[in-house]
């Protein structure tokens, strides 16, 4: 295969997976990458549900596209403090205001650690739309995973995490 065919060939994969809003990558990659055929984990790591507070309201008063600009700024937030910090991760928007971030190579102190520093620097932050100004706010869950652990379980179990987080 040309070099160039492969460079098509991971253009169209990287567009195939990416989720236009928010710039990280969507819920097909991780059926198509991170999970085995029968919905199971293929490696091990963290994985850290993510939810934008007050999202669904800021888009029932203004509209669509504010809480799309809304999840811009919280995901470019989430991708810099990922970078700035060279933690080995993944970030998906797996549905509206919730993303999942699957983290390898740190213990479960380590991934808290950082989650929380990240929402503290977010909160620094606030967005602007108009004359309203809200703060970027988000609550989290985190559960370990392991290799053929299925995908639904893990997810219902922090699902469930971070609802009993919210209250």
């Amino acid at each position: 295969m040309s070099l160039e065919v492969q460079t098509e060939i991971a253009l169209l994969r990287k567009q195939l997976f990416s989720d236009d809003i928010s710039k990280t990558k969507n819920k097909l990659w991780i059926y198509k990458q991170k999970l085995n055929d029968n919905e199971t984990f293929n490696d091990f790591g963290f994985v850290v549900s993510i939810k934008i507070a007050d999202y669904e309201a800021i888009v029932r008063e203004y509209d669509t596209n504010v809480g799309n600009r809304l999840l811009k700024q919280v995901s470019d937030y989430m991708i810099g403090y990922m970078k700035e910090h060279h933690l080995k991760h993944e970030i998906v928007r797996y549905k509206n205001e919730n993303f999942l971030i699957f983290l390898s190579g740190l213990n479960k102190e380590e991934v808290e650690d950082n989650i929380v520093n990240m929402q503290k620097g977010m909160s620094n932050y606030k967005f602007k739309y108009r004359s309203s100004m809200f703060m970027l706010t988000f609550y989290f869950a985190v559960m370990q995973y392991v290799e053929n652990e299925s995908f639904s379980s893990v997810f219902d179990q922090l699902d469930e995490k971070l609802f009993e987080d919210q209250i």
